[in-house]
């Protein structure tokens, strides 16, 4: 396959998981306190997958976890980002909106042109809900649960798409309660998909704007327990690799037949709380 990819994932924030916790039940089909988290081991993943990402060529920048913001860490959610500019979300979860003021504050240190989308009183998940294919000739806001069909305007408002074909999709399983937790585009054009996720328009329209070829349809196995669509795709010279919690046979060998190199990285710490490598990153190089 041609190679499509013009952009990486080369730079990213992080959240280093000091106050990381799972405290809030059902904010997530996955948040059922059912085992308390190993803070630790927690860390100890943390810092394997951010040492992942620097051993592959990847800058990776730390925002500082404020005191009690237990999900912090998964930073992806706290913003939408592409051009240098910085869209700050509106958290669906109260507990989170604390985030956004020392979000704010890393972005202008950085000379992030920085958009506050709370005023409009919309639910925005960042890159939670937003993802992008590697030729950028198309983006994705999804919505439905954490996010607002409405935000879509307001994105398309704020963000110039010049270039870009930009599309809402609809998502409809409580189990991909973000668009992160359901596709992922990869950097040689292909793109995973958990079907159930969405409804049959927004589907199809993946498939349409993809190609059918492109198109591989994932496991319940690999979206549900592996998490991953929560996978983070990096680009370099010759190298296709993707950084991920766990993949089943399968669809390792799939990837690895395309010419993919599988990065695992253990994360099931944060599994706990419905997150996995990509909600922990932000990619702020787009």
């Amino acid at each position: 396959m041609t190679n499509l990819a013009v952009r990486s994932w080369k730079r990213l924030m992080m959240c280093q998981p000091t106050s990381f916790d799972v405290i809030h039940q059902g904010h997530n089909a996955y948040m059922t306190m059912d085992s308390p988290v190993d803070r630790a081991l927690a860390m100890k993943q943390w810092e394997g997958v951010k040492s992942t990402f620097e051993s592959i060529g990847v800058e990776v920048e730390v925002i500082k976890n404020m005191p009690g913001q237990v999900d912090q860490v998964f930073c992806a959610n706290c913003a939408l980002v592409w051009g240098g500019k910085a869209l700050i979300s509106n958290m669906f979860n109260p507990p989170r909106r604390a985030e956004s003021e020392p979000t704010i504050e890393w972005f202008k240190e950085r000379n992030f042109e920085v958009y506050d989308s709370r005023p409009h009183g919309l639910n925005l998940e960042g890159c939670g809900d937003f993802a992008y294919n590697y030729n950028r000739k198309h983006a994705y806001l999804g919505y439905g649960f954490r996010s607002d069909k409405e935000s879509y305007d307001l994105v398309k408002d704020v963000i110039d798409f010049t270039g870009t074909e930009f599309h809402s999709l609809h998502l409809v399983s409580e189990l991909c309660y973000h668009l992160d937790t359901a596709m992922l585009s990869l950097s040689q054009g292909h793109v995973l998909v958990f079907p159930p996720a969405f409804d049959t328009h927004s589907f199809n329209l993946i498939k349409e704007v993809n190609g059918a070829d492109n198109i591989i349809e994932i496991s319940e196995e690999d979206c549900v327990d592996n998490f991953v669509p929560n996978a983070i795709p990096v680009h370099d010279g010759d190298k296709h690799y993707v950084v991920g919690m766990a993949f089943s046979p399968e669809l390792h060998k799939k990837l690895t037949d395309l010419g993919y190199e599988i990065l695992i990285t253990p994360y099931q710490e944060f599994r706990k709380s419905g997150g996995s490598i990509r909600c922990s990153v932000l990619d702020i190089g787009i």
